[in-house]
């Protein structure tokens, strides 16, 4: 199990008795926030003696709240009796070791990063942690957003809790308590969709969509539509993202899984989580090109998707089986039969090497009867525009080699002409097919 830490910051002043309110929660009557909050996440019930309870002290908070038994009061300079935070906590019985943090003012930069370094040095990995941000320097929530994020990523840490305790907002009721945690959620949902946009990687986003929809389904025992709506968009994503990264041209040609992503989004509405709709929206831009049901032009739409995902070998891979392929099922020859398809690449190797008239150097596959290869490939070296696709053929051939052989070959391309030479392939293969292709990335 994870060890949970609650991080604070105590302040310097003299703090009001209130009770503090979360929906349902109510907590004892304190001047301390700390003690409030500590409450609410239900630290003396169900954290352990390996969980952890830190408050960050400057040398000033230290002596104004936390060792002190009374307090002048400003206005009346009155001494009042005044029990600091620590024996607060003692008083509450905790589990969890107490641990008093002394750190800096934070009065100008240098101070500002060794605040972040000492609360960055509490943190363990796989640590679940849990921050009040009420009494803390004006830029500390900012930087409690980018600590989190650097220890998601150093210290694969889950933040479970922020709050901020709004004591100006008091009424009848209480003081409430404010969650903060939606902000390091959207984080999350603009990295994860930044990561799918970018890179073309669903990971993140698989993840917190799951966060979203298994306990609502479970809660439901799977009765709510919205989630079930997101359930299948996460599944489909995935399957798209897949297909993609491992060069599953058959079921990229067929695209059953975009069509029902789109069905998916389209039942997506902002009750289940507002970030996720335009995130949703953009991943769905992203695969407008590709074509509904059945076609094998969605091979190179998938080339080009790769490519602007920098996906570069799954895009000229695609792309270069994506040309025979286009001969295969226009030319009444099977896509997945092997010799059907070398075929092809014997009549693109035919005419690169300018061997039409010398049919004694030709070198077929083992397609049907060695006549009805001849005469195959006859046909195949007539058609309009093969010699275009064949030059692009063995562009894309050239590429991939490089490619699947490290550069471990004469001549090896730079990764910047490997990656120029794939665009423009893709760029010259659409235009033989459709013409006159403008691509623009998203």
């Amino acid at each position: 199990m994870a060890r949970k830490l609650f991080i604070s910051v105590l302040g310097t002043g003299l703090y009001e008795k209130s009770v503090y309110t979360q929906g349902d929660f109510k907590s004892s009557e304190t001047r301390f926030i700390q003690q409030a909050t500590l409450e609410l996440i239900g630290c003396k019930e169900n954290w352990t003696e390996e969980d952890r309870v830190c408050i960050l002290l400057t040398d000033k908070a230290k002596v104004s709240n936390w060792e002190v038994s009374s307090r002048k009061h400003p206005h009346t300079k009155e001494e009042i009796a005044y029990e600091g935070l620590n024996t607060l906590l003692q008083r509450m019985n905790l589990r969890p070791q107490i641990m008093p943090i002394s750190i800096c003012d934070g009065k100008n930069e240098d101070e500002m990063w060794k605040i972040f370094q000492t609360t960055f040095e509490l943190i363990q990995d796989g640590d679940e942690l849990y921050f009040d941000l009420t009494h803390s320097f004006r830029y500390l929530p900012m930087l409690i957003l980018v600590l989190g994020n650097y220890a998601k990523f150093l210290k694969n840490i889950r933040i479970a809790h922020i709050s901020y305790g709004n004591y100006e907002a008091r009424n009848e009721e209480g003081s409430p308590i404010v969650d903060l945690l939606p902000l390091t959620v959207l984080q999350d949902w603009t990295f994860a969709a930044a990561d799918f946009l970018h890179n073309g990687r669903s990971e993140q986003l698989t993840q917190l969509t799951q966060q979203v929809f298994k306990p609502i389904l479970r809660d439901t025992r799977g009765e709510d539509q919205q989630a079930q709506a997101l359930r299948s968009f996460s599944d489909t994503l995935n399957n798209i993202t897949d297909n993609l990264q491992m060069c599953r041209g058959l079921n990229i040609t067929k695209e059953k899984d975009i069509c029902r992503l789109k069905k998916t989004i389209n039942q997506l509405s902002e009750d289940i989580i507002v970030p996720l709709v335009p995130v949703v929206k953009r991943i769905e831009q992203s695969f407008t090109n590709f074509i509904p049901d059945s076609n094998i032009l969605n091979g190179l739409h998938a080339a080009q998707w790769c490519y602007d995902n920098h996906m570069y070998q799954q895009a000229i891979t695609i792309l270069q089986e994506t040309i025979v392929t286009y001969i295969c099922s226009n030319y009444d020859l099977p896509v997945t039969d092997i010799d059907a398809r070398t075929l092809v690449n014997n009549a693109f190797y035919i005419i690169h090497n300018k061997l039409q008239q010398n049919e004694e150097k030709w070198k077929l596959s083992n397609y049907g009867k060695k006549e009805e290869a001849l005469n195959k490939v006859r046909e195949l070296i007539k058609l309009p525009n093969i010699e275009k696709l064949s030059n692009s053929f063995q562009t894309a051939t050239d590429v991939r080699n490089d490619f699947n052989h490290a550069g471990f070959r004469p001549n090896p391309m730079s990764a910047d002409k490997l990656a120029h030479k794939i665009k423009e392939s893709i760029k010259e293969v659409h235009n033989i097919i459709f013409g006159d292709y403008v691509h623009q990335p998203l």
